[in-house]
């Protein structure tokens, strides 16, 4: 499959969801959890938005609630991922993802799924800091660090809704330069996920 690039910046994408995660640690195998999941769907230029707190079951520590400013006390009446791992599945559905450092997020995303009892197969992604390293120059690969340099204002940075609004905004940018250096179509990784 071929992903078209010139409908992405031309602001009717179609079949994209824009998806990015907080987390209480970095690595999800030394049992860091999701805290925040949110997702912009564009199909057919109609957006829909999904985003939701997760309770983690489990302390958030204080390194990470001063990046996203999440605490225990906001999710502790949220749902756990168990509860909403099929409502964020079938958001996804046969979409490709767009993520700034996919293997992160997909990462997250896969086993918390797997833990939930969902074995997600073939979800096809683009990673635009893959393209950023790929295509571009910026003095640093960062999502809040393409948006300043492009003037993109981000208005709360580190939370997941408005990453990926910036994430839209930066992906545009990008898919709109690869189109003038004549690349007009990209293939969407598959991400595999290794229990």
């Amino acid at each position: 499959m071929l992903l078209n690039i010139k409908p992405i910046f031309t602001n009717s994408p179609d079949n994209l969801v824009f998806l990015d995660i907080e987390t209480t640690g970095l690595d999800p195998k030394k049992e860091a959890k999701i805290v925040e999941i949110s997702m912009l769907k564009v199909c057919s230029g109609a957006k829909k938005r999904y985003e939701s707190l997760i309770n983690p079951i489990q302390h958030i520590p204080s390194q990470y609630s001063k990046i996203h400013s999440i605490y225990d006390d906001m999710v502790k009446d949220a749902p756990t991922f168990e509860k909403v791992a099929k409502d964020i599945i079938s958001f996804i559905g046969n979409n490709v993802v767009i993520c700034h450092n996919a293997s992160f997020d997909l990462l997250f995303i896969h086993r918390e799924l797997y833990q939930a009892g969902i074995f997600a197969k073939n979800i096809l992604y683009v990673d635009t800091l893959k393209l950023a390293r790929q295509y571009f120059n910026f003095a640093s690969n960062k999502l809040k660090n393409i948006a300043d340099v492009l003037g993109i204002e981000v208005n709360i940075s580190h939370r997941a809704m408005a990453d990926v609004m910036t994430l839209f905004s930066v992906s545009k940018y990008i898919f709109a330069n690869m189109y003038r250096k004549n690349i007009y179509t990209i293939e969407p990784s598959i991400y595999e996920y290794v229990i």
